[in-house]
């Protein structure tokens, strides 16, 4: 799990600064980039810059505003709709196919990166010095469900990450959100079946909430307080796990093994699941 928020992470990074190379300049300290047949980029003296890109068939609309040496790179493909907005020194990239996007950024080295394939919809906001937030949609299928991800991280050093990575034989829509704020970390993940829904939650210097969905399941993960930990997982259709950690405690639960919680500092730790139920 922490390899592949790595490497999303990676690459939103990567793709930011591979696509703000090379912009014609405009002057001002905002810029705004709209397409619907042709490309547009700008770039100011200041560094703020704005890029638009249409690919394909179909009705496509790209939008892109940025200023205070922002970066906004928004790309729409084969019928989407995409915007991008960053601002104070952040960067905000969207890249949607056949669907809806919009990232918004605010803060020194904050970073909202959206990339949607083949079809779907997503958000990402980033708020916050370093803050990162992060949603995908990916798939191997030209036919596969998409789904929906949304992701917001707001906070310095927040990160938030929400996916849905579906493999060559679905075509159900996988659904997922992370939201983490004050620092924590919160990771929404559907994956290779998809059809699933995950929802992580996270607030509290290094809290923790991960939610892992590997079928048409659900699982719900709360971290509240600084140091709380939340993990869940189901691998087995139907099936449901929720699990929640304040004030630094650890919770873990999923379809396949025994739940465990360990309270600490007077605080929750509670788990539901197939599998039994503590706390």
């Amino acid at each position: 799990m922490r390899g592949r928020v790595a490497t999303t992470v990676v690459v939103a990074v990567v793709m930011v600064f591979a696509l703000s190379i090379g912009r014609a300049s405009a002057g001002g300290d905002s810029e705004s980039c709209f397409s619907k047949t042709m490309n547009v980029s700008k770039t100011n003296g200041d560094g703020t810059q704005c890029e638009t890109i249409v690919v394909g068939p179909g009705t496509n609309k790209a939008t892109a505003k940025a200023s205070g040496k922002g970066v906004a790179v928004s790309e729409a493909e084969s019928g989407a709709i995409t915007s991008a907005n960053a601002k104070k020194n952040s960067q905000a990239t969207v890249i949607v196919h056949a669907g809806t996007g919009s990232a918004t950024s605010s803060g020194a080295g904050a970073i909202a990166d959206v990339e949607i394939s083949p079809v779907g919809g997503g958000k990402a906001k980033a708020t916050g010095t370093n803050s990162m937030a992060v949603s995908e949609i990916s798939t191997i299928n030209p036919t596969a469900g998409g789904g929906n991800v949304q992701s917001t991280a707001s906070g310095d050093g927040s990160l938030a990450v929400a996916a849905v990575e579906v493999d060559s034989m679905s075509s159900e829509p996988g659904f997922a959100n992370a939201s983490a704020k004050g620092g924590s970390e919160s990771v929404a993940a559907v994956e290779e079946t998809g059809g699933g829904t995950a929802k992580a939650t996270s607030s509290g210097s290094k809290a923790e909430a991960i939610s892992a969905v590997d079928n048409v399941c659900t699982v719900k993960t709360s971290a509240k307080g600084a140091n709380s930990l939340a993990l869940g997982q189901c691998i087995n259709s139907g099936s449901a796990v929720t699990v929640e950690a304040t004030k630094g405690s650890n919770a873990a639960g999923s379809d396949t093994a025994a739940p465990t919680c360990m309270r600490k500092n007077g605080g929750i730790a509670k788990v539901r699941s197939p599998m039994g139920n503590c706390g």
